[in-house]
């Protein structure tokens, strides 16, 4: 099988499984895409996803029930938890890792890389770049703390958000989610908003399981 049919097939795999969990239709946008992309691009199997997605939906339906979950784009950070701990049942095996220190210097090093690039409209998101750094020259970092800085930005740059960056996310949400409960539809538009900025300023994840 060539390369080209295989990332068909991962693509595939991932909607249908996604497809089967919601039981509802569902159409990948381009967000969806960029997200499988990313899991692509790290090699992460599909089995791994489909666990990552699975969790991601178990936590959903605690949070919203009664709600589906609409964009693959939530589960990207079960799906790399998911990912840290296949690597280290692997490491079990082959006794080769990763060690979580060298995360810790990986993650502080683009860090390090994005506050020096920083732009100065932007100035207003360093108080928390900052505290991530802090916490990432400590050998002992604890993973909920960076996770809870992560979600601090991601508001920030919500709440931040020029118009036009707002006007953009609603014309990429595909119009059958046009729809949805006037609350759903903000989210999803919330979402994007996010991803795009971080895509567009080359933000860094926080998390040491994204390296």
């Amino acid at each position: 099988m060539g390369r080209q049919q295989e990332r068909s097939r991962y693509f595939q795999e991932i909607a249908r499984f996604f497809f089967n969990l919601r039981g509802a239709p569902f159409v990948l946008s381009s967000s969806d895409q960029m997200t499988i992309a990313s899991w692509e691009q790290r090699r992460i199997p599909f089995t791994v996803v489909a666990e990552g997605i699975t969790r991601a939906a178990e936590r959903y339906r605690k949070r919203h029930p009664g709600r589906k979950m609409r964009a693959l784009s939530l589960c990207d950070r079960e799906v790399m938890r998911a990912f840290q701990d296949y690597r280290e049942r692997k490491v079990g095996r082959t006794g080769k890792a990763v060690s979580r220190d060298e995360k810790r210097k990986s993650a502080r090093a683009e860090v390090e890389r994005f506050c020096r690039g920083l732009p100065p409209e932007w100035d207003r998101i360093k108080p928390i770049v900052d505290q991530a750094l802090r916490l990432l020259s400590r050998k002992a970092v604890a993973e909920e703390e960076l996770e809870s800085l992560e979600e601090k930005l991601d508001e920030i740059l919500l709440r931040e958000a020029p118009e036009s960056d707002r006007v953009e996310a609603k014309r990429s949400v595909p119009a059958e989610f046009s729809a949805l409960p006037k609350a759903e539809f903000e989210r999803i538009c919330a979402i994007r908003v996010v991803k795009a900025l971080r895509q567009k300023l080359k933000i860094p994840h926080f998390p040491l399981y994204y390296y």
